[in-house]
């Protein structure tokens, strides 16, 4: 239990510091005077100001916060206006970059772990005539779970015909017609299995409920930094298709709240630590990503009001922007209780079978 409160605080304090650390940033770049930088919330454990800004260190460290001098929106009738260091007192396209630049850091946080890791143990093998016919896992519910097979077992034939790649594993199980005799390697030992036609199911009748053992590919540092952003890209992507699609297709999306992410959290730390720093960047994608949609009270909210100050060189009213930050707030609380539903719902209530992401 405590290896898993600490692992929570060692990912989510990265995550937070370098969001922060964006705005901060933003605000030195474009001349707006920070009053304080805190890492965490509630009662103030640690401070100490250098220039104009509060460095603090709080009890609760979930989250943190900058806060710029002055408002963020400065009213039309005050009686004085924005002195020249208040935030309210940028050009729109300054007060733009401060609100983004957050989520942008968290964007470069994950590609820089991604390009570190790709460095390190090198890029996953997609290609199946490529990959080796290994076993990587065994899925529970499938006729392989009947097998004695082990990760990193070698097929080598099928109903006698031989077997090198994934792809002749994939294709050998796509023409079979009745039971299937698995030939393979362990060890510099040759064993033998048979799966019985009746042990496949039916809806599924080619699949043997493997796992692929991945391949790493090692690749020089140049090509790493590039596949780091490329997952960024790809994982974003992979994100907003699949939330649109819910959508489209009239389906609940998935989303994971506090209780999810701490499952994930406490799962990964048991694993590797391959896993425990992948989901770090991971996670920063998704801070980031999720600050970025455009609504009121997120960054993304403020951005899209300060785009439209650029557009029609004006700010929406208090009294519309008070409307929209109450209409923000209601739909992330929503998204909370939905999130935090999903996950007591994934947790308790879902059958334990093991999933496969590639399997045959």
């Amino acid at each position: 239990m405590l290896l898993s409160i600490i692992a929570v605080i060692i990912v989510l304090s990265p995550i937070v510091i370098i969001h922060e650390f964006g705005h901060y940033i933003a605000c030195r770049l474009t001349g707006i005077r920070v009053n304080e930088f805190s890492f965490g919330f509630g009662k103030i454990l640690w401070h100490k100001k250098v220039g104009d800004t509060d460095y603090q260190i709080r009890a609760i460290p979930f989250g943190g916060f900058v806060e710029p001098a002055g408002p963020m929106f400065h009213p039309e009738d005050a009686p004085e206006p924005p002195k020249p260091y208040e935030f309210a007192a940028q050009k729109w396209y300054a007060k733009f970059f401060m609100v983004v630049n957050g989520a942008l850091f968290n964007y470069v946080l994950a590609a820089l772990i991604f390009g570190v890791l790709i460095y390190i143990k090198g890029m996953p093998e997609t290609d199946p005539v490529k990959l080796p016919a290994a076993v990587g896992a065994v899925a529970k519910g499938y006729p392989a779970e009947k097998l004695d097979l082990q990760e990193g077992d070698l097929i080598r034939q099928i109903n006698g015909a031989d077997v090198a790649t994934w792809q002749d594993l994939t294709d050998a199980m796509a023409q079979r017609k009745g039971d299937v005799t698995l030939t393979y390697e362990r060890n510099g030992q040759t064993l033998t299995a048979t799966v019985k036609d009746g042990d496949f199911n039916k809806n599924a009748p080619t699949v043997l409920g493997i796992t692929v053992n991945p391949t790493y590919n090692k690749v020089p540092l140049w090509k790493a930094a590039g596949l780091g952003v490329y997952q960024c890209y790809y994982w974003t992507k992979f994100s907003l298709t699949s939330l649109g699609k819910s959508f489209t297709q009239k389906k609940a999306p998935e989303l994971a709240g506090p209780i999810g992410i701490v499952k994930i959290i406490h799962q990964s730390v048991h694993r590797s630590l391959f896993d425990f720093v992948f989901l770090i960047a991971m996670l920063s994608l998704a801070v980031g990503m999720f600050n970025l949609f455009p609504i009121p009270i997120l960054d993304g909210g403020y951005a899209l009001v300060y785009l439209w100050e650029g557009l029609t060189h004006k700010l929406p009213t208090e009294k519309m922007l008070n409307h929209a930050a109450n209409v923000g707030l209601f739909i992330l609380l929503l998204l909370v209780v939905y999130a935090s539903y999903s996950d007591i719902k994934r947790i308790f209530f879902t059958p334990k079978t093991a999933a496969a992401v590639t399997q045959t």
